[in-house]
C-alpha cells in the first residue's frame, strides 16, 4: 500500500502586508508531516493543463484564511499552477464534502461574473472568480482574486488510485484537502490573458520576491519541512546554491506582437544519468537539444521519457530487478535491491548543450517506494518514483524532497542545492546570489 503523508502547515510568523512598503522581512512556515496509509493518487497534469498528482509521498497543505472574519482552509501547495481556489457554499456536499467558503459571512467579500474553469487530467473545477481578504501566516492581501468553486470532478473526491479504483477521503481523514494554493506565475492562471491578475504571492510586495522550499525526506514526520517567503535559510541546504534562469514562454500579445513571459517554474535540462557508488558518471541519456524541466511540488512523482527511465534504471539496478507495469505505467523494482547509485539531472542555463552543466544527484534509494506496506522493511512490492511520459517533463516530490529549491521572482530564476540531511549533491557553475539569508 502506498503511504500518504499529509503535511499540515503550522503558521506563526511575522506579518507582512501588501499595502506597506517592502521590508526585509521573512515569513517562515514550518511544515508538519504526518503519515496516512493510503494508496491515493491524483492524476498528473497534462501539458498546458493544471492538476495535482499524488501517490506515495506528501500533500503539503498550507493553512489559508479567507474573509472577514476569517474562514480557514487547508490548501495543497502547488508550484505547478497559479490559482488559489476553494469550494464555495453553493457547491453540493456530494462533490465538495469538506470546508466550504460562505461568502455571506464575510463583510469584505466581492463577487464577479468572470468564469473560473480549470481542467485537470481526470477532472475539473468550475465556478467564478471572486475577491476577499486572504491571510497566510500573518501575511495579508486585501481584495485578492481567487477561484470560488461551485462544482468539481475527481479532484477533492473520487480520486484515481494506482490500482484503477477511486477514493474519497472521509471527513475525519487527515488526507482531505480543501483546494489548491498555486505559486506559479500570473501567466498560467485560469484567467484569460485579457483579464490576467496577480496571484497571492505576487501581491505580497516583499523586500525580496522569492520563496524557498524544503520538503525533507518521506520518512520525516513532525515539524519536518519549511516554506520560507522572502528569503533563503542556509541551514536547510548543504553546499552552494546554483542558480539557473527560467525558461520563458513565448506568446502573442493583445496587439499580435510576440511577447516573452514566464509561467511555469522551469529550467533547461540536457540529460539524465547514473552516478555509481564511486561517484563516477557511468551512463547519461542526453537530449538532442535542451528541454524544459518543470519543478513542481504539486506532483508527487517525477515524469521523464520512457527511454530515459529504462536506460538509467537498467544501469543502476539491473534488468532482472525491474518489471514494467504496462497497465498502470510504472516500474516495479525488488524492494531489497541494494544500490548506492544516484540519479543525475543535468541542467543548463541556455537552450544549448553545455560541457559544464549544473548537476543534481539524488540517491536512487530515495526513489524506491513501497506499494504493499507502510514501510520498506516489510514491503514485498515496490515501485520507482520515476514515471514514463512522452509529454512535458516534471520534476516532482520524489526528487524535490532531496533538493532545497529557491524560487526567485525578482530575477526569474531557480536556485538549487542539496537538501540538508538528504545525501543529494549539486555541482556546476555558481551564479551570484544577492538574496538575503535568514538567521539559522
Amino acid at each position: 500500500m502506498l503511504l500518504q503523508h499529509i503535511v499540515t502547515v503550522l503558521v506563526a510568523i511575522t506579518a507582512v502586508y501588501a499595502s506597506e512598503q517592502p521590508k526585509h522581512e521573512l515569513i517562515r512556515i514550518p511544515l508538519k508531516q504526518r503519515k496516512k496509509p493510503l494508496h491515493q493518487l491524483y492524476q498528473k497534469r497534462d501539458a498546458f493543463k493544471s492538476s495535482l498528482y499524488n501517490s506515495e509521498g506528501s500533500l503539503y497543505l498550507i493553512s489559508v484564511s479567507i474573509g472577514t472574519p476569517p474562514q480557514t482552509f487547508d490548501l495543497a501547495l502547488d508550484t505547478g499552477s497559479s490559482d488559489l481556489w476553494v469550494p464555495g457554499s453553493q457547491c453540493a456536499s456530494s462533490v465538495c464534502p469538506f470546508a466550504k467558503f460562505n461568502e455571506s459571512k464575510s463583510s469584505t467579500f466581492k463577487g464577479s461574473q468572470e468564469v473560473f474553469n480549470v481542467t485537470y487530467g481526470t477532472g475539473a473545477a468550475v465556478g467564478v472568480y471572486t475577491f476577499d481578504t486572504i491571510t497566510i501566516a500573518g501575511a495579508t492581501v486585501q481584495e485578492q482574486q481567487f477561484g470560488y468553486v461551485t462544482n468539481q470532478q475527481n479532484i477533492l473526491t473520487q480520486m484515481a488510485t494506482l490500482t484503477g479504483e477511486s477514493y474519497t477521503p472521509s471527513g475525519e481523514s487527515e488526507a482531505q484537502v480543501d483546494g489548491i494554493f498555486g505559486l506559479g506565475y500570473p501567466l498560467i492562471t485560469a484567467a484569460p490573458i485579457t483579464h490576467s491578475y496577480n496571484p497571492f504571492f505576487f501581491n505580497l510586495k516583499l523586500a525580496q520576491n522569492v520563496f524557498s522550499i524544503y520538503l525533507n525526506n518521506s520518512e520525516a514526520y513532525g515539524n519536518s519541512g519549511e516554506i520560507l517567503l522572502g528569503g533563503v535559510d542556509a541551514s536547510m541546504h548543504t553546499g552552494d546554491l546554483h542558480y539557473l534562469p527560467l525558461v520563458p514562454t513565448v506568446r502573442a500579445s493583445k496587439e499580435g506582437q510576440t511577447k516573452v513571459d514566464y509561467g511555469f517554474w522551469q529550467v533547461y535540462g540536457q540529460g539524465v544519468g547514473i552516478v555509481d557508488s564511486h561517484r563516477t558518471l557511468t551512463t547519461v541519456v542526453a537530449f538532442e537539444t535542451p528541454v524544459p524541466f518543470v519543478f513542481d511540488t504539486g506532483t508527487t512523482m517525477t515524469y521523464l521519457p520512457t527511454k530515459v527511465i529504462e536506460e538509467v534504471l537498467i544501469e543502476a539496478v539491473g534488468k532482472s530487478n525491474l518489471a514494467y507495469d504496462r497497465l498502470n505505467n510504472y516500474f516495479q523494482v525488488k524492494c531489497n535491491v541494494v544500490t548506492n547509485a544516484m540519479i543525475q539531472l543535468q541542467l543548463t542555463p541556455t537552450n544549448s548543450i553545455t560541457k559544464d552543466p549544473v548537476t543534481l544527484n539524488v540517491p536512487l534509494r530515495d526513489l524506491i517506494l513501497p506499494l504493499d506496506s507502510n514501510h520498506m522493511n516489510t514491503a514485498s512490492i515496490c515501485m520507482v518514483g520515476l514515471i514514463p511520459s512522452e509529454g512535458k517533463i516534471f520534476i516532482g516530490q520524489s526528487m524535490l524532497r532531496s533538493a532545497y529549491v529557491v524560487y526567485d521572482v525578482d530575477q526569474n530564476r531557480l536556485g538549487i542545492a542539496g537538501a540538508a540531511g538528504s545525501g543529494a549533491t549539486v555541482s556546476g557553475p555558481i551564479s551570484k546570489s544577492e538574496i538575503i539569508h535568514s538567521k539559522a
